[in-house]
């Protein structure tokens, strides 16, 4: 169950009380932050404990309760911290290609943060760098002349594909080991041997996995990249027919 959102948004937006008064302070919330990304990025969200950050910081976990009430606090400020890192992405002069940079940028952000994607968007963080990131694709909607039910229609759409193509594309990068190759030489064979008239029976999904082993070594990884890029081209067309 998530922290009371009073407690845990006032923390994200600043309002929170700061440390009690007393010796100086040897931590700062940026720094317990900052310490709990860098555990996140390297073991995943559920290595991130209040024990493995005070070890990391040098302090105790009890201490760091001080700044960040729980550990849930603690991840809706990882979550909004690092949405910080994609900065506003204007409209400028071409809607659409604004929207295939916001969507690069936040599919790039979710891959340089895999945990991002364990965090449930159910009931959002609602912290400033979160939603700058909602509101600058708004704005590049808004450029768009959509409506506002098409502008939250598209806006809902784009982070599905985003999210689904990242966890696609985390996936894939994590098949890519000695033991998956292996496997996939052994279901190869089993399957033709199985089934010699796979080709005849199923000729479009056929037809794709040699377009896919066209792709290189990895082509599962070059095929999610292309999935990505492909769907959020057909969006963008679909958004620029309702301008019509």
């Amino acid at each position: 169950m998530r922290t009371d959102p009073a407690r845990a948004i006032a923390v994200l937006w600043g309002r929170a009380a700061g440390p009690r008064r007393g010796p100086r302070q040897a931590a700062s919330v940026e720094e317990i932050v900052a310490s709990a990304i860098g555990i996140a990025d390297a073991d995943g969200l559920d290595a991130v404990t209040m024990r493995a950050v005070g070890n990391e910081l040098g302090r105790t976990a009890m201490s760091l309760y001080t700044y960040v009430v729980s550990r849930d606090v603690l991840i809706d400020l990882m979550y909004d911290s690092v949405h910080a890192e994609l900065g506003e992405v204007r409209a400028g002069g071409d809607w659409r290609k604004a929207v295939a940079r916001w969507s690069g940028k936040l599919r790039d952000l979710y891959l340089e943060h895999p945990w991002l994607l364990e965090i449930q968007s159910a009931r959002p963080v609602l912290g400033p760098h979160e939603q700058q990131v909602l509101e600058s694709l708004l704005r590049i909607l808004a450029s768009a002349e959509l409506t506002f039910e098409d502008r939250q229609a598209a806006t809902s759409a784009l982070f599905s594909i985003v999210k689904g193509a990242a966890r696609q594309a985390v996936d894939a990068r994590a098949a890519i080991t000695k033991a998956d190759a292996e496997w996939w030489a052994a279901a190869g064979k089993a399957l033709a041997d199985a089934a010699p008239d796979f080709a005849e029976r199923f000729p479009e999904s056929t037809a794709v996995a040699a377009h896919q082993r066209r792709l290189g070594a990895q082509p599962w990884v070059t095929a999610a990249d292309q999935a990505f890029t492909r769907a959020i081209e057909l969006l963008i067309a679909g958004m620029d027919k309702l301008r019509d």
